[in-house]
């Protein structure tokens, strides 16, 4: 071993006995699995095994490292993560028991890199927020490439779709273990393909990994809007696939006739298959979710009822925030080694993240038809009645607008209260967006009238 990797070594050697004498169950569940990779004057870079666990450990865990990092024999240490790494068993490690009965997370083959093995069909809670997307998401993994084949999720950030889509991932890989699966962020194919152009001047390299993959799994599709050069080759690779027979999943965060600066040609294939939607899970389902989290995460004391349901209740705008929330009240009493958090200890620590929810469920559609008619110096009677003149029309579009983005309400729901259909909504929305990236004025509208509301 180098001198350099020998002395990283040693320093979070270090680090994790802190840790690990501050809670014993964090260490087995987070820092038993990272290992020291490099150390470079005071930068410690730590090895993680996946981009999900990452995730996780800089979200939630990094500011116990950093105290762990603190002073170690009178220097303090900077860090970074690097994914991929997994730190080689030990007999002691190996007859561990598993924690949250899922396997240890490992480096897993390019194909299937992203693949996240928490992610399950098993452990995804269904409602009817939910249930129609779960159940095509089944059928795709059950039969790839036999039915709801492209299969297209969507709905706002943080509420289930790459869940759904790693559970896919996890079923084909376990049950027809011969496909090859490609699992890539849009961002990560966009990444590709300029590294392509870049160092081998043409695409030949892009295109590589597809030419014999089964299953394509694309998180964040929307991330395509305006990059033409990457939609024309995307749409030769989705044509080719699709004509072979092969499963293609893709999440976004809008349906597809919402997405602007994307060809009409690609919108169309997406439309072509399955389009289902993912919206926030209610509150009974919410707290079933914390209940689960709750068996799973191992702590003790395990967080009371009393603040599993105030978590249900306050939080609700996104399966990833509660996650965060239940994990920071989650550590607070394992360091504090209570079992009685009281709400206000909750509301406390939980500040900005309560703020943030009361402002986004305090926004009704009525507040924002009376904010817009205000701007633009209209009638609350013109803008939701008849009148199509461009004068009424076009604020009309752009309450419409906010309506699908400060709001929880469905395209019918707020059509309902513009007297409008569901299709004049999304025309709406679709014609908003594309609008605001041309027209500063209108941008400068959009960004005073959300200001304006987001501030009540």
């Amino acid at each position: 071993m180098k001198s350099g990797a020998f002395r990283a070594e040693e320093i979070w050697n270090l680090a994790v006995s802190t840790l690990k004498s501050q809670s014993e169950s964090l260490y087995r569940q987070w820092f038993s699995q990272m290992t020291a990779v490099a150390l470079e004057e005071d930068l410690l870079t730590i090895g993680v095994p996946n981009d999900f666990f990452l995730d996780m450990v800089k979200d939630h865990y990094s500011y116990l490292i950093s105290n762990a990092l603190h002073d170690i024999n009178g220097k303090t240490y900077r860090f970074e993560f690097k994914s991929g790494i997994t730190p080689p068993p030990t007999p002691a490690e190996e007859e561990e028991p598993v924690i949250s009965g899922t396997p240890r997370p490992a480096a897993m083959p390019a194909a299937s890199s992203r693949r996240n093995q928490l992610y399950t069909f098993d452990n995804f809670i269904c409602g009817n927020c939910n249930r129609h997307a779960f159940a095509m998401a089944r059928s795709a993994a059950e039969a790839p490439g036999e039915c709801y084949n492209p299969l297209f999720i969507y709905g706002t950030n943080g509420i289930g779709k790459t869940h759904l889509l790693q559970a896919i991932a996890g079923k084909i890989s376990a049950e027809r273990p011969n496909l090859v699966i490609h699992n890539v962020t849009c961002d990560e194919m966009l990444n590709n393909y300029y590294d392509a152009l870049t160092h081998h001047k043409n695409t030949a390299s892009f295109r590589a990994p597809f030419r014999d993959v089964d299953v394509l799994l694309i998180d964040d599709i929307h991330r395509l809007e305006k990059k033409a050069a990457l939609q024309e080759e995307f749409f030769n690779i989705f044509n080719i696939l699709y004509q072979q027979g092969k499963q293609i999943v893709m999440t976004s965060d809008r349906q597809p006739c919402e997405l602007s600066g994307i060809d009409h040609r690609l919108s169309s294939r997406f439309e072509q298959g399955m389009t289902c939607q993912v919206n926030m899970p209610e509150y009974e389902q919410r707290l079933v979710i914390l209940r689960m989290w709750r068996q799973n995460h191992l702590t003790t004391p395990a967080l009371p009822d009393s603040i599993l349901e105030f978590l249900a209740e306050n939080i609700s705008s996104s399966v990833r925030r509660l996650k965060g929330c239940f994990l920071r009240l989650s550590v607070y009493a394992e360091m504090s080694g209570t079992d009685d958090i009281s709400i206000q200890e909750a509301e406390d620590l939980l500040h900005a993240q309560l703020a943030e929810e009361s402002v986004a469920r305090d926004i009704r559609p009525e507040t924002i038809q009376q904010a817009v008619a205000n701007h633009f110096n209209i009638t609350l009677t013109d803008l939701v009645g008849k009148c199509r003149a461009k004068h009424v029309a076009d604020p009309r579009m752009v309450a419409m607008y906010l309506c699908r983005k400060l709001t929880s309400h469905s395209s019918n729901e707020i059509g309902a209260f513009f007297g409008r259909t569901h299709a004049n909504v999304l025309h709406a929305a679709k014609t908003i967006s594309e609008r605001r990236e041309e027209d500063d004025s209108l941008r400068r509208a959009l960004l005073q009238l959300e200001r304006q509301l987001q501030k009540r």
